[in-house]
């Protein structure tokens, strides 16, 4: 286990105990649900920004696949001679 956290700016210590007053819960309480909410918001956040890529994405290879074929399709046999090497 860490040792315990400090709050060393005292106006930030004094907001958190009358925060904790206010709300009749102890400073951890306080904290824990404090880092709790801020988490899922984090969560939250992340997550949509990683379903927004991936319709970006999902979008781009419509489009892409929405384009029309212009001539004949190439294989491996095009770009490479018979070792293996770059023609």
């Amino acid at each position: 286990m860490n040792a315990p956290v400090q709050i060393r700016k005292p106006e930030v210590a004094e907001r958190l105990r009358e925060m904790a007053r206010l709300e009749g819960k102890s400073i951890t309480e306080l904290v824990e649900e404090m880092v709790r909410e801020r988490d899922e918001r984090l969560t939250a956040t992340r997550e949509a920004d990683i379903e927004r890529r991936r319709r970006a994405v999902e979008e781009a290879v419509e489009r892409f696949n929405a384009l029309p074929i212009l001539g004949p399709l190439l294989t491996d046999d095009d770009f490479y001679d018979e070792d293996g090497l770059p023609k």
